[in-house]
């Protein structure tokens, strides 16, 4: 690997650091529940993932689009799991929610199992753009089932249909 390749390396880290601190924070912290801000950030990262991988050539072939099925089922499948890990409650009449240790746990375990999709792919020479695109479209599906799954228990509770469920609480 190359100074510069080593260089591009490090700063691609520090960004993701970043990132997954950002983004463990927001889910952290209590935050109303509005169908816009659940819908904008996978949609987003759908988008500039799609775009991506439009930019890479054809060649990735079946084991691409094998690697995109695999991490996208993951995404998905985590996505439910973290989504049922929110504390969500109504206060002052607005719907809110907040993520739980137990949401930590979810995100610690979609790293572990995604760290081998981003090295298997740095190993197989694709195209760091197909890497890139592949995690983000990773990232909104995992964004996108977790937010519908807020969504679903939020406007229960808003229509009186169910009871807050508090999975630090246990009920």
């Amino acid at each position: 690997m190359s100074p510069d390749q080593l260089v591009g390396l490090a700063v691609n880290v520090a960004i993701y650091l970043g990132l997954i601190a950002f983004i463990l924070y927001r889910q952290m912290s209590a935050q109303p529940v509005k169908g816009l801000r659940l819908v904008v950030l996978p949609a987003a990262l759908a988008l500039f993932g799609l775009v991506q991988l439009a930019r890479q050539p054809l060649a990735t072939g079946v084991g691409g689009v094998v690697v995109l099925a695999v991490g996208l089922a993951i995404a998905l499948a985590v996505g439910l799991w973290r989504g049922k890990t929110f504390r969500v409650w109504v206060e002052a009449g607005r719907l809110m929610a907040k993520g739980t240790a137990m949401t930590l746990v979810t995100w610690a375990v979609l790293i572990v199992v995604r760290l081998p999709f981003a090295l298997l792919g740095l190993a197989a020479d694709r195209p760091q753009g197909f890497v890139v695109g592949e995690l983000l479209l990773a990232l909104a599906a995992t964004f996108a089932a977790q937010n519908a799954v807020i969504w679903g228990r939020a406007n229960r509770l808003n229509t009186g249909q169910a009871v807050v469920r508090d999975p630090a609480r246990g009920r």
